[in-house]
């Protein structure tokens, strides 16, 4: 049964405990306590980092779900541990019904480190696309919107109402940095001809602020490639970036939507680039990932 309920009202009745949120991110970043690590992610310190704030804000938009949209389905990065779990629909994709995402705090190992580049992440996906995404960026005092092919916007977590933010485009790309997920390192030397190469395995180093996807938007990253598209996070991301006239794709070339997950919640490798020529440089780069070696034209072999 499709939902009459439009993304718009999700993202709307979302926002304030959202900004609530991001103000007790902020409040107790500095004396925040660790919870045990997730072990299921191996040896990629960022995705095994686990905080108090994870769950506490993950509870917080459970409680608004849970009261106004109960019918609606429900994903949380942390529902393993979460109490809200059971009480949703459901946790999965369905085709035609909405289900909405939540990542509490994307780049729980920068905000360990007191870093500002965290987030928080709210999407509403449609079946197997976006509908819309809200990105929170609580020590940068802003938030990204994106709706499907209405474009992105920005607002400032000082107002109280979403209607406020104001249509983002791509600014001048003034950067050759390209970013690489934590898998990725092995392609720095075949990128470094064309590109100033960051990877986050190797590269992050606190107290600096490491690169994040969203500079791209402002100009400041050529791009990036990433090993998984992650619906809860870095792939909403670049659904936004989309949005605002980036170039998005599966490392094949073709569109990353509609969905096809090759774990859950995670469909396959992705590149987001600042303009066509920089996708064009990526596209022709011979890189070897995952254990296929992808031709120069993008397909596998």
């Amino acid at each position: 049964m499709i939902s009459k309920i439009t993304t718009w009202e999700i993202l709307e009745a979302l926002y304030p405990t959202l900004k609530l949120a991001a103000t007790y991110a902020i409040a107790i970043q500095q004396r925040i306590k660790t919870r045990p690590e997730k072990t299921e992610f191996g040896d990629n310190f960022y995705a095994t980092a686990l905080t108090d704030a994870d769950l506490t804000i993950q509870t917080a938009i459970e409680l608004v779900m849970l009261a106004q949209f109960p019918e609606i389905r429900f994903f949380g990065e942390e529902y393993q541990s979460s109490y809200n779990t059971k009480y949703f629909k459901d946790i999965n994709l369905v085709e035609g019904e909405l289900l909405v995402t939540l990542d509490p705090v994307d780049g729980t190992r920068a905000y360990l480190d007191g870093l500002s580049t965290f987030a928080i992440i709210v999407t509403v996906i449609r079946g197997d696309r976006y509908a819309g995404v809200l990105i929170i960026k609580p020590q940068q005092g802003y938030y990204l919107l994106a709706l499907r092919d209405q474009g992105a916007y920005r607002g400032s977590l000082e107002e109280n109402q979403l209607s406020l933010a104001e249509p983002i485009q791509l600014a001048p790309l003034q950067s050759t940095k390209l970013y690489l997920s934590f898998g990725l390192s092995s392609l720095r030397l075949q990128l470094s001809s064309d590109f100033e190469v960051w990877c986050s395995a190797t590269d992050y180093a606190p107290p600096q602020n490491p690169p994040e996807y969203l500079d791209l938007i402002k100009g400041e990253l050529a791009g990036a490639i990433l090993e998984r598209g992650n619906l809860i996070d870095s792939a909403a991301i670049g659904f936004v970036a989309k949005e605002a006239g980036a170039i998005v794709t599966l490392w094949d070339g073709s569109d990353f939507e509609p969905f096809t997950l090759v774990e859950p919640m995670k469909i396959g490798g992705i590149i987001i680039a600042h303009n066509p020529e920089i996708h064009r440089k990526i596209m022709l780069t011979p890189i070897t990932f995952g254990g296929a070696a992808r031709s120069p034209k993008g397909g596998t072999s």
